[in-house]
């Protein structure tokens, strides 16, 4: 408020003094031209010089004073001005800058689960469902991205020692990684079972986001399973319900040279009667098998019970192969059965049932 009002000031003054030199302008003019009238050139030259010298030397003071006044002015306004910028700057920079170093950092959330006096960890960005909850409490946490290959390196050499056979989370991780400001773990069914045993038999860290799917996505595609003298068909028609594989045998009748690898997909008919997607992994190793015409190929196939317990009923196996002279690529498709047997067999009519049987998952 005082550099305003001293700049209020010098505006006032300055006004004051145009005020003032237009008024001497002025009575310049006006003994001019009465000394012209009076007729007398003698005393006309010495008036004229003296007075006009004397208004021309008190003008040019005043107008350096003037000049000096401005120039305070505009440094006082500039200053001012600088100092306004600022303090909005810093009141901008303080209220918007985040705690700690110049590295890059991450915000995140944990919330503590405790259940059946046991407490398990799970992220308020997980998708919990209804998982019963006693109590719950938020924290926030900041890592830096050294902190996060910290954590990503801690997690390499758990996950190399961690118990999680024939828990929901075995055959379900299918590789991690740090990606923006988060460590991201990739599940292939990114259940709340699945994420709790995570936290409570590998790793518990708010740094770890899951992605995934949270449920089996629906899949109707269906293809042939015999074209151009190339079959694909299951080893065995129906498998128990409980198995971990199945094998299927791809048959080369044809006149090509066929190339296949190791990836595949599977899809089951639910309850419902909608074809979805099985969770299984879907990162394969980079193989490439050659069938001849008139030779065939057995490949066993990982059924995941793990990760989503089976039910008995109809499923797909999809496989693409590809005519190597052609290069042409072709999508097969068979069906096989799930069935509540002990061991798989190969005429599947006498013990497979049309009726669905709710069996838990």
């Amino acid at each position: 408020m005082g550099t305003l009002g001293c700049i209020n000031d010098m505006l006032q003054r300055d006004k004051e003094n145009r005020e003032l030199r237009k008024r001497n302008r002025e009575m310049m003019a006006d003994i001019y031209h009465r000394l012209l009238d009076t007729g007398k050139e003698t005393d006309l030259s010495q008036v004229t010089v003296e007075k006009l010298e004397d208004i021309r030397r008190k003008t040019l003071e005043k107008e350096e004073l003037d000049k000096a006044a401005n120039f305070k002015a505009m440094f006082y306004l500039a200053l001012g001005m600088a100092l306004i910028l600022l303090l909005v700057w810093l009141l901008v920079g303080c209220s918007g800058k985040p705690s700690g170093n110049n590295q890059s950092t991450i915000r995140s959330d944990s919330v503590s689960i405790t259940q059946d006096a046991q407490t398990i960890s799970v992220h308020t960005q997980d998708t919990i469902c209804h998982l019963p909850v006693a109590t719950q409490s938020v924290k926030d946490s900041v890592f830096t991205e050294q902190e996060l290959q910290k954590i990503q390196n801690e997690l390499r050499e758990r996950y190399a020692h961690s118990e999680i056979k024939g828990t929901r989370l075995d055959g379900n991780i299918w590789g991690w990684g740090v990606y923006g400001n988060h460590l991201i773990v990739n599940l292939c069914l990114n259940s709340p079972e699945a994420r709790a045993v995570f936290r409570n038999k590998i790793m518990d860290s708010p740094a770890i986001r899951f992605e995934g799917p949270t449920e089996p996505t629906p899949n109707n595609q269906r293809y042939t399973s015999d074209t151009l003298g190339i079959h694909l068909y299951p080893e065995f028609s129906a498998y128990p319900y409980t198995a971990h594989t199945a094998t299927f045998i791809l048959f080369n009748q044809s006149e090509h040279e066929i190339e296949c690898g190791d990836p595949y997909r599977i899809t089951y008919e639910d309850q419902h009667g909608v074809w979805r997607t099985l969770p299984i992994h879907s990162v394969f190793n980079s193989i490439a098998y050659i069938i001849e015409p008139g030779k065939r190929n057995l490949f066993k196939a990982d059924l995941n019970p793990n990760v989503l317990p089976n039910r008995p009923g109809r499923y797909r196996f999809f496989y693409e192969i590809e005519l190597m002279d052609k290069r042409q690529k072709i999508t097969l498709m068979t069906e096989f059965r799930l069935a509540d047997i002990k061991e798989a067999v190969r005429d599947s009519s006498d013990v497979i049932s049309v009726e669905y049987v709710n069996y838990p998952r």
